[in-house]
């Protein structure tokens, strides 16, 4: 039996050596075509990457559209190199050119094979020229934030602030409610939320919240912002929101000139503002409490004795009156 086997694979591997060997020229012509076929697809790329960045940087236009252009063209180039391949060998030659006659039955089934790729792809042209967003944007998605790296045919990616890497395909992001952040400018008004008790001094609470805004370094200057925002009436603000159970909820609102240095700029103004609260006796900060009222009578009945039953005295009775008759 292994023997056997043996044979087998000598007879195949002789006969693959043999076909190699009398076809060697065509061999070496499809490997040099894989060869140019990849070095001309990177050179393009390569090029491409140059060009693009030439152009954002010196004309200040955004790179999408040709990153997908530069996505099209290469895949271009590889399917010219594998027709190129398939037409050198003989035997495929015949079935290449049946494939092409039949190409239009072939593209209703493989349309319906491939319903999300072929959504994928046009989701992805539609994102290119009708631009929700653009490479180097900072969005907002189905709770991910991050900068918009890549738009190819089939996929966006993501680079959220703790550098991972979200793969979001272009049929999903072209349903999704998409939140973009720096699609006319960088610039956003960010808000922070802080409690103080009923008891506090609200206009104080307002002048040191105001303070501790207009001293962080992410946040804009009144003049900067007025130039950018001529509508904006006040470039640092607080307002009184809700009037909660435990205290009254003040937001405080300041304008930070890139979406990134926001949270940077929420967590060092409340820390601020809690140290400067500290310091206030006048300003406190509410811990959550509970009052519970309770009826009096409700608690006498609690803790009042139990009173003894009429079948208890009953039974205590009986021993003594059998105790008479003895």
């Amino acid at each position: 039996m292994l023997e056997n086997l043996l044979n087998s694979l000598y007879t195949v591997f002789s006969n693959v050596i043999e076909t190699i060997y009398d076809n060697i020229g065509t061999v070496i012509y499809i490997l040099v075509l894989l060869l140019a076929t990849t070095v001309i697809a990177r050179f393009v790329n390569k090029r491409f990457i140059n060009y693009s960045k030439r152009v954002e940087k010196n004309m200040k236009m955004d790179i999408t559209r040709f990153t997908m252009l530069r996505h099209v063209t290469i895949g271009c180039i590889y399917l010219a190199g594998i027709i190129l391949i398939l037409y050198t060998i003989p035997s495929l030659r015949s079935l290449s050119s049946t494939l092409l006659l039949s190409a239009g039955v072939i593209g209703i089934v493989i349309g319906i094979a491939a319903q999300d790729t072929f959504g994928n792809i046009i989701s992805g042209i539609a994102l290119t020229f009708f631009q929700p967003l653009r490479v180097g944007d900072l969005v907002t998605t189905d709770n991910v934030y991050g900068e918009v790296t890549d738009v190819n045919l089939r996929q966006t990616t993501i680079k959220t602030p703790d550098n991972r890497l979200v793969i979001i395909p272009n049929s999903v992001l072209n349903k999704a409610t998409v939140t973009n952040w720096t699609l006319n400018d960088r610039s956003v008004r960010w808000p922070v939320t802080v409690q103080i008790s009923y008891e506090s001094d609200v206009d104080l609470a307002r002048k040191i919240m105001m303070e501790e805004a207009r001293k962080n370094k992410y946040v804009m200057s009144s003049e900067l912002v007025y130039r950018m925002h001529p509508e904006v009436s006040e470039d640092v603000r607080v307002r009184m929101t809700t009037l909660d159970s435990s205290g009254i909820n003040m937001s405080l609102d300041f304008w930070v000139a890139d979406r990134d240095d926001a949270y940077s700029a929420e967590c060092a103004i409340r820390e601020g503002i809690k140290k400067r609260f500290d310091t206030e006796p006048s300003v406190t900060i509410p811990y959550p409490h509970m009052m519970i009222i309770e009826d009096d009578t409700e608690c006498m009945r609690r803790f009042k004795k139990p009173e003894k039953t009429n079948d208890n005295a009953n039974n205590n009775s009986e021993p003594e009156k059998e105790k008479v008759k003895n």
